[in-house]
This record gives structure tokens, C-alpha cells and sequence, in this order.
């Protein structure tokens, strides 16, 4: 699956980059993850993770934007009326976000200043859990479906991005671990490679 994704992303990046400019954007990140449940009987706290990749920006004023990140993002669950259900989780995935985004201040091939907003869908598909009471990776779904808006700012050659993911499918592959959302709040830093 990860040979697949990677080589659709290079098939798309060298079709598209003959009709329109073309910037590479390696980068690294922090993201604050938690999980959402439908019911009242859990407790939930934030704990950071990171994230480090890159996305291949194709446009100019008006942009399309896919990526592939090597993410980690943890959590912690506890329940109410019984604190040994506690679960710390702690998932490594392969994240390949597509966002389509617009430049309000300047554009992507001329400007030293840029202002940006965008959005778009992401997968992102599990590839370990550390264990957690006795949670393993067969415990979670094995791909995570989320949709992302965001910030963009360029300054010269560097660029900082901040975005916000909701999920939108369940974290666990059983029902009767209960009924669990991720969300995250994430950055990410690097520089603009344009070609």
C-alpha cells in the first residue's frame, strides 16, 4: 500500500508539473491528538505527537496540495466510574492529506509574502500501535479518515502551516471498545523548494 501511494503522488507530481508551477515543501511538525467518544462515561486528555514528510504544492493563486507524512499521535482515555480503564494510545501511521487551498496575500511563484487558507480530506493508514492494556493494532481500524482545514504563511523560502483534522470513522475495529473519533490540532514547519 505504501508503494502505491508514493508512486501515484510522483505520477501526479511530474504529469501536472509541465501545466502549472510546481514547489516541493519538506517539513516537520507537532500535533496535540485526542479522542472523542459519544458517551459521557470517558474522560479524555490531549498528549502531543509529531509528524515529518513533505507535500508537493501545484498551482499559483489557486493551489492543490497532496502529501505524505510519517505521523504519531497519542492520547489518553480514562474512564469515569472505573480509572483501570485507562488507555494511553500511542499510534504511528503513514498520514497522506490532499488539500486544495487559495493565496489571499500573494501567490505561489512571485511573492516573498504569502497568506494562505485550505482544506481537503486525509487517510491515514495505521502501522503500529504501542500497546495499551492490552490494545494491539488489530484493536484499531486500519485506515483513519479525517477532513482538514488550515493556515498558511510564507515568508522567502520558509513556511509554516496550522490545521485542524476532524475524524470522520471510528479509531477501533470492534464495537465493543465503544464508539471513538480522532481529532488534532497540528503544525508544521519547513521550506519551499520551487521549480
Amino acid at each position: 500500500m505504501k508503494k502505491i501511494i508514493l508512486s501515484v503522488i510522483i505520477i501526479t507530481a511530474f504529469s501536472l508539473s509541465s501545466y502549472s508551477q510546481l514547489t516541493i515543501k519538506p517539513a516537520f511538525g507537532i500535533n496535540v491528538s485526542r479522542l472523542s467518544t459519544d458517551e459521557g462515561n470517558w474522560s479524555n486528555e490531549a498528549r502531543a505527537g509529531y509528524q515529518f514528510g513533505g507535500t508537493v504544492l501545484f498551482g499559483n493563486k489557486l493551489y492543490v496540495e497532496p502529501g505524505i507524512f510519517w505521523t504519531t499521535m497519542s492520547s489518553n482515555m480514562v474512564h469515569k466510574d472505573n480509572t483501570d480503564y485507562n488507555f494511553d494510545h500511542k499510534i504511528g501511521m503513514i498520514r497522506v492529506p490532499v488539500f486544495v487551498g487559495y493565496h489571499l496575500v500573494g501567490n505561489a511563484s512571485e511573492s516573498l509574502f504569502n497568506l494562505r487558507v485550505f482544506g481537503g480530506p486525509s487517510a491515514s493508514f495505521v502501522t503500529s500501535v504501542e500497546e495499551s492494556v492490552g490494545l494491539t493494532k488489530d484493536d484499531f481500524s486500519s485506515v483513519l479518515w479525517g477532513v482538514d482545514a488550515g493556515i498558511g504563511i510564507n515568508v522567502w523560502w520558509l513556511f509554516l502551516d496550522i490545521g485542524y483534522e476532524w475524524g470522520l470513522n471510528d479509531v477501533y475495529s470492534h464495537n465493543d471498545l465503544g464508539s471513538a473519533k480522532s481529532s488534532a490540532l497540528w503544525t508544521n514547519l519547513g521550506i519551499r523548494i520551487r521549480l
